[in-house]
């Protein structure tokens, strides 16, 4: 055998190890991948639980009832805290379309937020909200399309 013989070999083994390298990093990389979408789905559904009961509390809950019914009659620091409720709502929306397989949930979340914003207060809140520039586009094209779907 040559010394000629004995590189290409060589090289051939090496060019074939990095080959092999390159497919095991693409697996890792997609079970990362996978891993962490479903972290950030248990961590998106913790969030979501604590969310409803910090606003479940009896306190919390009336300023929502009273918000819901007309955004226009609270006080300052009610419409404060009942835009944040209603801004943390749009957040829980669209951080959760990742989650959206296929038309029927994309709907089902259509769904939840006409709901949502059926109540006048909850609608003049967003409006204001969305007229004082306060929500991130995509958040507002979420909740617009909602509405007319």
């Amino acid at each position: 055998m040559d010394l000629k013989l004995i590189a290409d070999v060589a090289t051939i083994v090496g060019s074939l190890s990095i080959f092999l390298t390159l497919i095991f990093i693409v697996i890792e990389l997609k079970k990362s991948v996978d891993q962490t979408k479903l972290v950030n789905n248990a961590n998106r559904d913790l969030l979501h639980s604590e969310w409803l009961h910090f606003w479940s509390d009896t306190k919390n809950a009336e300023l929502v009832a009273k918000g819901r019914d007309s955004y226009i009659e609270l006080n300052t620091s009610e419409k404060f805290q009942f835009e944040q409720f209603i801004e943390q709502r749009i957040r829980l929306f669209v951080f959760a379309l990742p989650t959206v397989q296929n038309e029927t949930n994309l709907n089902f979340h259509y769904a939840r937020a006409r709901d949502f914003f059926g109540h006048s207060g909850a609608m003049d809140c967003y409006l204001a909200l969305k007229e004082r520039q306060l929500l991130a586009p995509p958040w507002t094209n979420f909740v617009d399309r909602a509405l007319v779907t």
